[in-house]
């Protein structure tokens, strides 16, 4: 009898995904009854997403992924058709993402009626360059951790709210880099609202009758330490047009001054005089009082920042930053395949299994066992070349014949 808990088996992965996931993929019509004919080799979402999860869990290439799984008798398919599998299977992992979370949470019910929008950019390589190939500029719905927005630019491209499209309805948290004129503009002009770090030196702030506000002066004026205030000031653009906007700060508690002293040195801040001030945490959002109060203006931030950690874990520990290819439809497969993969790694951890990520991967592409009793062992493989669709030419794997 096989039994999905041991910690040598697929059931092990298979018990931590959600409830009615094959059924996910049969509604969008990843998988399909296709004439005898046709020779299909993939009939179960199954397989395919066993492929997806051991080629986010490891830095190899889709051509390892897919020889490891002809080697372990999984399946056998040809490189050509795993690319093709990564291009439109974004929106399934997407789903599953979703109902991995807790949504909850960051439900627009709980924050005013806005769709809480987390977006940041980060430098990415292509497998064997030698510095940054491109940008990756994300966003993410905190609701359900699945992609709002993917954009790849060249390794020129800042931090934008340009680089995606706000909508109406949306509360984007964003940090420091977005904090400016033009970024509050954009999505002003969306009928989007913005939560952002500010930058003071990139942001300054005016009053009613466009009198500067001295900000490290205000800061500096509050003498409670863990209460959140609440000033109305003003943001103005270079062409004179007048944005109403709340800055809401708090003066961090002394464990919690010290450790946020000790990053700023730590990211080589120096002590010019305005050191104290790595203390405080000042807010600018355009969002009313009425729908989203201080104390939750402050929360919001650090849940954006919670997401930002995510994302240098995995970029440290997944190789996120280390794209497959810039195709942006592979690339939103990527991402959902490194969140769903992350979660997963969370809910084995609640259950007190640890598994290294070499292991996770092998575990990931094992073959069930009725497989080898089978006799279906893999056949010899064999290399040639095909071209994809972007003209590139990449090796293929196929059974001989």
């Amino acid at each position: 009898m096989h039994d999905p808990t041991r910690d040598n088996d697929w059931g092990l992965i298979e018990a931590q995904l959600p409830a009615g996931w094959r059924e996910v993929a049969t509604e969008m019509r990843l998988i399909r009854k296709l004439p005898k004919h046709i020779g299909q080799k993939i009939q179960d979402i199954e397989v395919v997403l066993r492929l997806v999860l051991h080629y986010v869990s490891q830095q190899g290439s889709m051509r390892q992924t897919i020889a490891g799984a002809a080697a372990s008798g999984l399946v056998s398919i040809s490189q050509v058709a795993f690319f093709k599998w990564m291009a439109k299977i974004g929106k399934y992992l997407e789903a599953l993402v979703a109902l991995m979370v807790d949504q909850t949470t960051y439900c627009a019910a709980a924050w005013g009626g806005y769709q809480l929008i987390a977006a940041d950019a980060t430098c990415v390589e292509r497998p064997g360059a030698t510095g940054t190939t491109a940008r990756l500029h994300y966003a993410l719905r905190l609701s359900t951790l699945s992609p709002r927005a993917i954009r790849i630019t060249d390794e020129t491209g800042g931090e934008t709210m340009r680089n995606f499209d706000p909508q109406e309805g949306e509360l984007w948290i964003l940090d420091r880099g977005y904090s400016n004129p033009p970024c509050v503009e954009t999505v002003l002009d969306a009928n989007a609202d913005i939560l952002v770090r500010l930058n003071r030196h990139a942001m300054p702030l005016y009053t009613a009758n466009a009198m500067p506000i001295d900000v490290a002066t205000l800061l500096r004026s509050t003498t409670g330490r863990g209460c959140a205030h609440e000033r109305k000031v003003y943001v103005r653009t270079k062409s004179g047009r007048m944005f109403a906007a709340r800055l809401c700060w708090i003066r961090l508690l002394p464990d919690d001054a010290r450790k946020a002293r000790a990053h700023a040195k730590r990211e080589g801040a120096k002590d010019d005089g305005e050191f104290d001030l790595y203390e405080y945490i000042a807010i600018i959002t355009t969002a009313e009082a009425s729908r989203i109060n201080t104390g939750q203006v402050l929360n919001l931030y650090r849940a954006r920042w919670q997401i930002e950690l995510n994302f240098k874990r995995d970029k440290s520990l997944g190789e996120l930053d280390r794209l497959p290819s810039l195709i942006p439809d592979t690339i939103h497969a990527w991402i959902c395949g490194k969140v769903l993969l992350n979660l997963i790694v969370q809910r084995l951890s609640a259950r007190k299994v640890n598994i290294s990520p070499s292991r996770l991967a092998d575990i990931i592409l094992r073959a069930p066992r009725t497989t080898a009793d089978n006799g279906n062992q893999p056949r010899a493989l064999v290399r040639d070349t095909t071209r994809l669709d972007d003209g590139a030419s990449r090796s293929a794997i196929h059974h001989a014949a």
